[in-house]
């Protein structure tokens, strides 16, 4: 069954993700590098202009989880690349579709921790802030010298 230009009898095939020398690169191999690699650096590129933002409101817990799907992205940009390299070149262990299996698999396991981080860590980080500044307002400070 071809859908897309992708025929997905062979992606579920064993021998198809296994084959060290895949041969040459199909044009919508590039056309997907291309989209993975723009929408990779754009979330790299918006992530760290949200981080900034946000130390600047100082909402450092939120920048932290800004700085962590920045490095997802960057990693991500940056390693497919390198497949895309080797793939373009035909090298032929370095060059295998078996990478690209890698890369998604390592993705799909980063972005899971990742929303892990955002719906189970951050909110408990978020109370405590919370109850410790709700605390802190009663503690008694110096007063500040003019």
């Amino acid at each position: 069954m071809v859908l897309l230009g992708i025929d997905w009898g062979k992606i579920f095939s064993i021998p198809f993700w296994l084959d060290v020398k895949p041969g040459e690169l199909s044009p919508l191999f590039e056309k997907y590098f291309l989209v993975v690699f723009i929408v990779s650096w754009a979330m790299f590129f918006l992530s760290k202009y949200a981080q900034k933002r946000l130390i600047s409101q100082r909402n450092f817990i939120k920048a932290k989880f800004a700085g962590k799907t920045g490095s997802f992205f960057l990693t991500m940009a940056v390693s497919f690349s390198f497949i895309f390299f080797f793939r373009y070149e035909a090298i032929p262990i370095l060059g295998g579709r078996f990478w690209v299996l890698v890369w998604v698999l390592t993705a799909l396991i980063w972005l899971f921790y990742l929303l892990r981080y955002y719906f189970k860590v951050m909110p408990t980080q978020m109370s405590d802030l919370a109850e410790k500044r709700k605390m802190s307002k009663y503690l008694i400070r110096p007063k500040k010298k003019k």
